[in-house]
C-alpha cells in the first residue's frame, strides 16, 4: 500500500527510538521516520533482525 506523504511532515535533526524494529509495523515505522529525515535508533529483539 502506497501512502501519500505530507510535504510539510519533516523530522530533521528529531531523534526516534524505535521498539520492535526488526520486522512489521517497527520496521515500518522506523523507515518512515528516517525518510523523514530522523536519526532512528533500532531496537529489537535480537541483533541478527536489524543488522545491516
Amino acid at each position: 500500500v502506497e501512502l501519500p506523504r505530507t510535504p510539510s511532515f519533516r523530522l530533521d535533526g528529531k531523534r526516534a527510538l524505535v521498539t520492535g524494529a526488526g520486522r512489521g509495523i517497527g520496521l515500518a515505522a522506523a523507515a518512515a521516520l528516517a525518510d523523514a529525515g530522523a536519526e532512528v535508533c533500532l531496537v529489537a529483539r535480537t541483533e541478527k533482525d536489524i543488522a545491516v
